[in-house]
């Protein structure tokens, strides 16, 4: 039996592998591999993609949410709030930028961070920020968030690691907030081969910060002027990234097809599947679905799925007020204050095979496999 795995870059590449080449060898011939002329067409056609006045590169994802931080210039130990239901760069990356994560919790039916529990701890702890995650490739619902920010004077940065080409309401994932993150590693919908990453805003302030910052604090060069690190992307992911770009659209749409397949199969099974913001266009970076049932549930559904030649993953297995690294198991968390849908979403998720390339044969195959498990 032909193994699924969960996931797989080789069939999209195969179809961008002359581009890919010509990219590569036009780096090769230019001598230039650091801060040259790919990387500044890659922010100018990033931005424009976006909509956005500017797009500053940077070495990876999580670099480019401590550069947000960065460039806002926030004091030392300023408090952001972001959703513990997460990936562990995003407070990885909150504590690299001197600053402490505040975790609150998400929406039960879109697993984004929950506007009234952000309002609740930013009041708690004079919150500064907020990194609002769009996860899987679901928007969050930015209106309320807004607003919130608004109320408490919060400066809202998105994370649009795995939201590459996600719309709330018509805008662009990264084009709402104060600042957006992005993250080009390889299996994001837009992925380098290699790390890489971005960030985007309007303010010139910011990005003239964020410039300074991603490269010692120096100006000019070998005088820095603030405490600064090394953050560049190489002309190679800039020029891979900007074949990457053209094809966006395209390999998006497919993801959708394979989601809505992944629905029409999975309709009657037991499995709470993705849901879709209303006036949102959902990414698809990840098919996440929840197992409900006793705990070991997922776990057996999974390794009844590995014993079939399918892949699977778990995206999030612990919550960030969980994680060792925070002591008690809490980052700034009150002790009264309630997280069971975090909890909850951490012992029930299971992400299911979906990159372009995957096929429909495949998720249909991927669905009878479900439904065998629960005797359907």
């Amino acid at each position: 039996m032909d193994q699924i795995p969960f996931g797989a870059l080789s069939p999209q590449l195969e179809a961008d592998a002359d581009a890919l080449r010509a990219a590569f060898e036009r780096v090769l011939q230019s001598g230039w591999f650091l801060s040259g002329p790919e990387v500044a067409a890659f922010e100018q056609e990033f931005s424009a993609w976006l909509g956005l006045p500017w797009a500053v590169s940077c070495a990876n994802g999580t670099d480019a949410i401590i550069l947000t931080l960065s460039a806002l210039n926030l004091p030392p130990e300023s408090r952001v709030v972001l959703p513990a239901f997460t990936a562990t760069p995003c407070y990885h990356a909150v504590l690299a930028a001197g600053c402490i994560p505040v975790f609150a919790e998400v929406d039960e039916s879109y697993y984004t961070i929950d506007p009234e529990s952000l309002r609740r701890q930013a009041e708690a702890t004079e919150a500064r920020a907020v990194l609002a995650v769009h996860l899987y490739g679901q928007s969050c619902d930015l209106a309320p968030i807004e607003a919130v920010c608004r109320e408490q004077g919060l400066f809202l940065i998105e994370d649009c690691a795995q939201a590459h080409g996600t719309t709330y309401q018509g805008r662009a994932a990264g084009t709402v907030g104060d600042l957006a993150a992005f993250s080009f590693y390889p299996t994001k919908n837009l992925g380098a081969l290699g790390d890489a990453g971005a960030l985007a805003g309007r303010s010139e302030e910011w990005r003239d910060r964020a410039r300074l910052v991603r490269q010692y604090g120096e100006n000019p060069r070998y005088v820095s002027v603030m405490p600064g690190m090394n953050s560049r992307m190489d002309e190679l992911q800039a020029a891979f990234l900007r074949v990457r770009l053209a094809r966006l659209e395209a390999l998006n749409a497919e993801r959708r097809l394979l989601a809505a397949r992944y629905k029409a199969g999975l309709a009657d099974t037991p499995l709470v599947l993705p849901a879709e913001r209303p006036g949102c266009n959902h990414a698809f970076h990840l098919f996440v679905v929840r197992v409900p049932g006793a705990r070991g549930k997922r776990e057996a559904l999974a390794e009844f799925l590995k014993e079939r030649g399918i892949g699977t993953a778990v995206h999030y297995p612990v919550p960030g007020h969980r994680q060792p690294m925070f002591g008690l198991g809490r980052a700034d968390v009150d002790g009264e204050f309630s997280l069971e849908i975090t909890e909850h979403l951490a012992d029930e998720v299971l992400s299911l095979p979906l990159w372009p390339g995957l096929g429909e044969a495949a998720v249909d195959r991927i669905c009878a496999a479900v439904r065998e498990f629960y005797g359907m």
